[in-house]
């Protein structure tokens, strides 16, 4: 597992609202991601797939990259699973030097893996230590950057095995050794610190060295003044090497005069310096000098032209990416297309002329940064900015591309008939279809046609499933879960393939596929399903294995808040199995007297088996997990699935209303075992649960959080429990090793 996606499972698709709507055009580090439908991202199994047409339904919080493809899509410019490949998509990047977290540490991804094996066998004929250190990333400012790249490395090791061959009988002689000495020397300025740094400088050279060796040394000087960050000393030298037409490296002479004006403008920090203009154009007009037979100057003029005037460079790069054909230029300039859009505002991209970024800007337009929330007034005047940008493209072109971004974030009631007409005529063979139907479902069953949509959804399983991919079958059955009028179609749809992000290889045939649940499964169940349904379902043989035990522990602790005794004992001896040193709590339970001391005996086995949790969800759909880490199905709650009647949802509500209001776990046990331990009983049981109530106050979850949690009166409750149960405890069992343990209350 890489180590920066934090893969908490987050919120399912829920069905009242678009798909999850965090956008960042670019990512960023500790993001996380839905398991089982990837808001961020195409799997890269599904992307040949995707970027040739199959777009299956689109997030609005895809990165960029994504959204881009989608759209040549639309528009009848697929690309070729070749052309896919030549992107080199990883994640929100593109190209070879993101494709690892560890690409600086990393020999064999950096490249230098290609120098050090070139070098090590000759640098022993040479006399030279075989093994050489390269630490490839300068820093300036206290930020690092890559100063010396893949090419570099390889480049030296082509050149270092043809400089081995001119000794005597094709074998290393002093002057490799010299030449060998000035590369390593070379190399060790790619760790300057804070340019321009003090050069380490190749040695000098005797005056009868050989030719070769002279015009190898001058670019070496050269090359370790560029990456000491001694730019001005470089460029000279650069500029002499250009000059020298018996050089080798005269063709990449006035390149890398170039290149030292643009490293120096950008150490200079962003803004607008006259000094810092100058130089970007002046390396801008010697790159256009060698842009006709040189594709790197080329290369090296979008960056220039970015750096002199991004909005502009935006705007011709879109206008490229939209008119020109596929060709090795692409990836480069959708790279530069996408790291500029990161600078441009949201609303900017909304309005823009060019329909590429326009576009983008209008399918992002219902998503918001990490930072903010659906609340923020930054956020609602974007997404009506979009709303209105959407209509008014299609209005004007009414073709699917733009019903895509209007239909992906509609609320209910936002669409007008003829939004929905136009978005149902979509024909099958479309790109953007299956986007089209799943939307327009989502909307039916936010508008309680649930019927319709459960047939709707059937009809798309039915006619294009297997051509889904496993992100978007997972989108209809999270829909599914929802419009199925039976428990067997309930728990069928809940069953879901991860989709294959990031994911190793099987180790075994077993391994293949794990079927999981999502949280919108498990809010489903908590928060809609009564006691009596959620037997029915504990019951049904297509429940996951991996959910049995977790929902038994659910119904057994709900059974024991509820006193409801018969379905406790019906699942006593299940749960009891394997918790060995609190056997004779559960032995307790079913030989206690019905009534006072059955609920006792409940409290008993709650205090010392904390890992016993009833789920518990507000109205608005938000619970916690076993770490207090909020788990909720976005904005909206979903509403209870279709298959439960009107008697069973009153009924699942009314229990869920019960468990609120204890809110705290210690407001349940602590009256039961308060009561029983003052009256001092010989049972050695007492100390013991007092200490644990004690012990289980401390930073205590609530069951539900959010304002449907605890009120401040509860906790005052709970604090006053807390002072009187350790004042029982050390009054009535002061010898006891439970009070001696108990130091403190909460």
């Amino acid at each position: 597992m890489k180590c920066f996606p934090k893969l908490r499972k987050l919120a399912a698709v829920a069905a009242l609202i678009a798909l999850p709507q965090y956008a960042f055009s670019s990512g960023f580090d500790g993001f996380t991601y839905n398991l089982y439908a990837n808001e961020l991202m195409v799997a890269p199994g599904a992307l040949p797939k995707y970027a040739a047409g199959n777009l299956g339904v689109l997030s609005s919080s895809y990165w960029r990259v994504y959204l881009y493809l989608a759209y040549q899509a639309a528009k009848g410019r697929a690309i070729t699973p070749a052309q896919a490949a030549s992107l080199k998509v990883s994640g929100w990047h593109l190209g070879d030097h993101y494709r690892a977290w560890d690409y600086v540490g990393n020999a064999e991804r950096n490249g230098s893996a290609d120098w050090f094996k070139a070098r090590a066998p000759l640098a022993v004929q040479a006399g030279l230590p075989a093994e050489a250190k390269v630490v490839i990333t300068g820093s300036e400012d206290w930020s690092n950057y890559v100063n010396c790249h893949a090419d570099a490395f390889r480049r030296a090791a082509v050149s270092a095995k043809a400089r081995a061959q001119l000794g005597p009988g094709g074998k290393p002689d002093q002057w490799f050794k010299a030449w060998l000495e000035g590369q390593d020397a070379v190399f060790a300025n790619c760790g300057a610190q804070s340019a321009p740094s003090q050069a380490v400088l190749p040695p000098a050279i005797p005056d009868d060295a050989p030719a070769w060796l002279k015009a190898d040394r001058a670019y070496q000087e050269a090359a370790a003044n560029f990456y000491s960050g001694n730019l001005d000393a470089a460029r000279r030298q650069f500029l002499a090497v250009a000059q020298d037409t018996n050089s080798p490296w005269q063709p990449l002479g006035a390149y890398l005069a170039a290149r030292c004006l643009i490293r120096s403008a950008t150490l200079q920090g962003e803004g607008a310096s006259d000094s810092r203009v100058a130089k970007f154009k002046q390396a801008r007009e010697e790159l256009a000098a060698l842009a006709p037979s040189y594709a790197p100057a080329r290369q090296m003029m979008l960056l220039v032209d970015a750096r002199l005037d991004p909005a502009a460079q935006v705007k011709l790069l879109a206008h490229r990416l939209e008119q020109e054909p596929f060709t090795a230029d692409t990836p480069g300039m959708l790279s530069d297309y996408l790291l500029l859009l990161d600078k441009l505002p949201r609303n900017e991209m909304i309005g823009a002329k060019e329909p590429l970024t326009a576009w983008i800007g209008t399918m992002q337009g219902n998503s918001f940064d990490w930072y903010d929330g659906s609340d923020n007034p930054e956020v609602i005047e974007r997404r009506k900015l979009a709303l209105d940008a959407t209509r008014q493209h299609w209005q004007k072109h009414g073709d699917a591309l733009w019903l895509a971004p209007l239909l992906t974030f509609a609320r209910p009631g936002e669409l007008s008939e003829a939004e929905k007409k136009a978005a149902a005529a979509v024909p099958a063979g479309h790109p953007l279809y299956q986007t089209m139907q799943y939307n327009l479902v989502r909307l039916a069953v936010s508008e309680n046609q649930l019927a319709q949509a459960d047939r709707d959804i059937d009809r798309l399983l039915a006619s294009q499933g297997k051509a889904m991919s496993v992100a978007t079958t997972n989108r209809f059955l999270a829909l599914k879960m929802l419009t199925t009028g039976s428990l067997e179609g309930f728990v069928k749809a809940g069953r879901r393939v991860q989709d294959p992000v990031e994911r190793g290889a099987p180790i075994d045939d077993g391994a293949k596929d794990p079927e999981g649940t999502d949280d919108d499964f498990r809010v489903a169940v908590y928060r809609h399903l009564p006691l009596a349904s959620l037997k029915t379902l504990y019951a049904n043989p297509d429940l996951l294995p991996a959910w049995k035990v977790e929902l038994r522990e659910a119904i057994f602790t709900r059974a024991l808040v509820a006193n409801d005794e018969a379905s406790a004992l019906s699942l006593l001896d299940s749960v009891a199995e394997g918790r060995n040193t609190t056997a004779h709590l559960y032995a307790r339970y079913r030989k206690a007297a019905s009534g006072a001391d059955r609920k006792l005996a409940a409290a008993l086995i709650l205090v010392n088996t904390p890992e016993l949790r009833p789920h518990v969800f507000t109205q608005a759909g938000l619970g916690n997990d076993g770490s207090c880490r909020p788990v909720n199905i976005g904005e909206r709650p979903a509403p209870a699935p279709r298959f439960l009647g009107k008697e069973q949802r009153a009924e699942g509500e009314r229990e869920q209303q019960g468990l609120r209001q204890l809110s705290l776990r210690s407001m349940f046990l602590a009256p039961t075992l308060m009561a029983w331990a003052s009256a001092k009983p010989n049972d050695v049981e007492a100390p013991k649960a007092l200490h644990l109530l004690l012990a289980s106050m401390r930073n205590e979850c609530a069951w539900a959080p959010t304002a449907e949690g605890p009120t401040p009166a509860q906790w005052e409750l709970r604090n006053k429990y807390s002072k009187q149960a350790f004042a029982m405890l050390h009054k009535l069992y002061p010898s006891s090793d439970w009070a001696k343990k108990t130091k403190y209350y909460y």
